[in-house]
């Protein structure tokens, strides 16, 4: 066998790696939305942290155009422990109207709830929001009412914090 046959055999069959890898990886996530009932589906087809919104919350909000800011504490001794994510969106990206916002301020036990929680995550000032003029929306997860959602949507900035707690 000569060196050119031996590369043509070589191209041969790296394309064919690639080809069936390729393969391999649409099969993979066909499987997946198969057997999960296509519950996955959010993050397969969105990029941002929405996807998990939904798949947590039951919440369909737009993707956004980037994420700004994230942090988290780390998963806690029952569950996830805290999230915490700033995302930033467009003009007419359909988040203000995404939800039936709650109008500012936030009510003054969410603020205070909230104010600790970012407390305890060490989130800087600049990227935390303004709780006298956000739009907010709470949520409690009906499994467990000690894990709680909170969105705080800035429409001057068009930036959504996420807050979650998982005890």
């Amino acid at each position: 066998m000569t060196a050119r046959q031996l590369r043509t055999q070589l191209r041969e069959a790296l394309f064919l790696s690639a080809l069936c890898a390729g393969a391999l990886a649409m099969a993979s996530t066909g499987l997946i939305l198969l057997l999960t009932g296509g519950s996955l589906r959010p993050l397969l087809v969105r990029r941002d942290y929405t996807a998990v919104v939904e798949l947590n919350w039951g919440l369909a909000l737009p993707e956004s155009r980037e994420e700004v800011y994230k942090t988290d504490s780390g998963p806690s001794f029952h569950g996830d422990g805290m999230r915490y994510h700033v995302l930033q969106y467009t003009v007419g990206s359909g988040i203000e109207s995404a939800l039936a916002w709650q109008a500012p301020p936030v009510d003054a036990d969410e603020a205070e709830a909230i104010i600790t929680l970012m407390d305890s995550l060490d989130i800087p000032d600049r990227l935390r929001p303004d709780l006298e003029n956000c739009r907010w929306h709470a949520a409690d997860d009906p499994s467990d009412s000690r894990d709680h959602l909170y969105l705080l949507f800035d429409p001057s900035t068009l930036e959504l914090y996420i807050l979650e707690i998982f005890c």
